[in-house]
C-alpha cells in the first residue's frame, strides 16, 4: 500500500478512536453489525444498479490502484524518449523498431512502432489521441463509481436511522430501551458518513489525481514522439520536455545522456 494512503487512513481512524476515548466512551458504542451491513450492502447494491457489469468488474482493480498506485515517472520517460531521439537522428526512424522491444510501456511502444512504420504525423497523433481518450473514459467511469458510492452511503445511513427510529417508537412500552434504540439508530448515520468520507470519496479523489498524472505523462510522450518524427534534435527535445517537470528535476541534455537510459515502465491502471 502507498505509505501516504496508509498514513492518511490511520490518522483518520486514530482521530475517531482518540476522540471517543477522550470523552470517556467505550469503542463498543461505535460497533454495530446491522448498521454496517445496511450501509455497505445498500450503497454497493445501488451502485450495481447504476453501472454496467464491465464497470463493476473493473472496480476491484481500481480499488487496488487507489491504494497501491503511484504517479508516473515522467523523468524516466523523458530520458527514454531522448535516447530514442538519438537513435532516430543517427540511424533513422526505421531503427526504432529494434528498440521497441526494450520498452515496457505499451503506449510508448505503440507510438515508436508507428514512427518506425513510417505512419504520417497526423495519423500518429490521431491514433494516440484515441488511445488517451479511451483510457480517460475508462478511468472516469471508475471515478464516477466511487463518487456514486460516496453519495449513496450517507443516504442509506439516514435510511437506517429512520428504520431504527420506527422500531424504537414501536416499542415505547420499555422506556429504559429508548436511549439504546436511539444510539443504534444514529450509529447507522455515522457509518454512512464514515464510509463516504473515509473510504469512497477519498478513493475517487485519488483515482482522479492518478488519472490526471497519467494523462499528463501520455501527453508528454505524444508530444515527444511527434517531435522525434519531425526531426527535432535531442538537445532541443530535452528542453521542450523538461517544461513538463518541476524546476528541480530539470537536469538538461548532458546529464540525461551521461548514463544508460532507464526504460520507462508502464503504470498499472485499473482499466488499461
Amino acid at each position: 500500500m502507498n505509505p501516504l494512503v496508509l498514513g492518511g487512513l490511520l490518522a483518520a481512524l486514530a482521530g475517531i478512536v482518540l476522540s471517543t476515548l477522550m470523552d470517556g466512551n467505550s469503542l463498543g458504542v461505535l460497533i454495530g453489525p446491522s448498521s454496517f451491513v445496511l450501509v455497505f450492502l445498500g450503497s454497493v447494491g445501488a451502485a450495481v444498479v447504476s453501472f454496467d457489469l464491465a464497470d463493476i468488474k473493473r472496480a476491484p482493480g481500481a480499488l487496488l490502484r487507489a491504494f497501491k498506485g503511484s504517479a508516473e515517472d515522467n523523468d524516466a520517460t523523458i530520458t527514454t524518449l531522448v535516447s530514442m531521439a538519438e537513435v532516430a537522428r543517427r540511424e533513422g526512424l526505421l531503427a526504432l523498431e529494434k528498440r521497441v522491444e526494450e520498452i515496457d510501456d505499451p503506449f510508448l511502444a505503440q507510438g515508436l512502432q508507428l514512427l518506425a512504420d513510417g505512419v504520417d504525423g497526423d495519423s500518429v497523433h490521431e491514433m494516440l489521441e484515441i488511445d488517451i481518450a479511451s483510457l480517460d473514459e475508462r478511468h472516469r467511469s471508475m471515478i464516477s463509481l466511487f463518487e456514486s458510492l460516496g453519495a449513496y452511503a450517507p443516504t442509506f445511513g439516514m435510511m437506517g436511522t429512520v428504520i431504527g427510529l420506527i422500531n424504537m417508537l414501536g416499542n415505547l412500552s420499555d422506556p429504559s430501551q429508548l436511549g439504546l434504540g436511539m444510539s443504534l439508530a444514529l450509529l447507522t448515520t455515522l457509518y454512512g458518513v464514515l464510509f463516504a468520507n473515509l473510504l469512497y470519496l477519498p478513493i475517487a479523489s485519488r483515482l482522479k489525481r492518478l488519472n490526471a498524472q497519467e494523462l499528463a505523462g501520455r501527453d508528454l510522450a505524444l508530444d515527444a514522439m511527434l517531435a522525434i518524427q519531425d526531426g527535432t534534435s535531442p538537445r532541443r527535445l530535452v528542453d521542450r520536455l523538461e517544461a513538463f517537470l518541476p524546476v528541480g528535476q530539470r537536469v538538461g541534455y548532458s546529464a540525461r545522456m551521461e548514463g544508460p537510459a532507464p526504460v520507462a515502465e508502464p503504470v498499472a491502471t485499473e482499466a488499461a
